[in-house]
């Protein structure tokens, strides 16, 4: 099964956006707002004709960003497996719709994901729920090179989860649940602390109709490869060249989705993510 992503080409002609991923439990990111919050206060200043077109632009505005963002998210969210409609709300919810400065260029982060991207990272304020209060603390977040590379990157995190434990998000994976609220619950204090996180995604699903992009992918009706870990100890990660990947492994018994089989330096190995490789004596193919 062939897979192919979208270039920096494509995201040029969307818009310039942006992504960071979580390293920990209360990796968070700026807690944006959702809508055209500008419209709700147009109204103390305008008459209802002018209310109704600035509410008519906004909306058909939002449209236009869901139609520029839904084929990057189709073509990550189901390589890897998860829904389309939640990678959209998460990139809606996260960047306030492509507007907040972590989402403009040269930042490029549309999810919030912490740490650095090759390196590249800037420094910015951000909101955190710690349990009784919001709280704002500085963080460093990943700069992407363009919007692709965010989208992907959000992909690979959901389905390769975090250094630390590979199976973090696994209940965002389409195999593992009945439908995008089983995953945007899974969410919820796993990749965000904001205690209104789940309800929040699913408010933009319902609201803009997002789920009409899930399509009919659900894990019984496509045809992919899961792969199940058979090495007792680990399996080690190998990146593109066949060099084992510090750090990076998966855990026995674990499955994993898969993409081609491919041979580096005469091993044949399954792809599991974005230019990370098992070998395949240490897997066993499950469908």
């Amino acid at each position: 099964m062939q897979k192919k992503f979208l270039t920096a080409g494509l995201s040029a002609v969307i818009l310039a956006g942006a992504l960071v991923s979580p390293l920990a439990v209360k990796d968070v990111h700026a807690d944006l707002q959702q809508g055209d919050v500008q419209t709700a206060h147009a109204a103390d200043t305008i008459n209802s004709g002018q209310l109704a077109a600035t509410l008519t632009r906004s909306a058909s505005w939002q449209q236009n960003f869901i139609q520029q963002i839904a084929p990057l998210a189709q073509q990550y969210a189901n390589y890897y497996g998860l829904y389309p409609s939640v990678m959209m709300a998460q990139a809606i919810l996260e960047s306030d719709w492509g507007r907040s400065t972590l989402a403009q260029a040269p930042n490029n982060n549309y999810f919030g994901i912490k740490g650095d991207y090759n390196g590249n990272k800037v420094n910015m304020p951000t909101k955190e729920w710690d349990g009784s209060k919001y709280i704002t603390i500085d963080s460093y977040f990943r700069v992407y090179p363009d919007i692709a590379a965010s989208f992907a990157d959000n992909g690979n995190k959901l389905r390769n989860g975090l250094s630390w434990n590979p199976s973090y998000y696994s209940g965002t994976w389409r195999e593992n649940t009945s439908s995008y609220r089983d995953a945007t619950a899974y969410l919820q204090g796993r990749y965000a602390t904001d205690k209104d996180y789940a309800s929040k995604l699913n408010n933009l699903i319902t609201t803009y109709n997002l789920d009409q992009y899930d399509g009919n992918t659900n894990a019984g009706d496509q045809t992919y490869t899961v792969v199940r870990i058979t090495n007792k100890n680990f399996a080690p990660i190998y990146d593109e060249n066949g060099r084992a990947v510090l750090g990076r492994f998966l855990g026995y018994g674990t499955d994993w989705r898969s993409g081609d089989i491919v041979t580096i330096n005469g091993n044949q190995y399954y792809q599991v993510s974005t230019q990370e490789f098992v070998r395949i004596s240490d897997v066993i193919r499950i469908k």
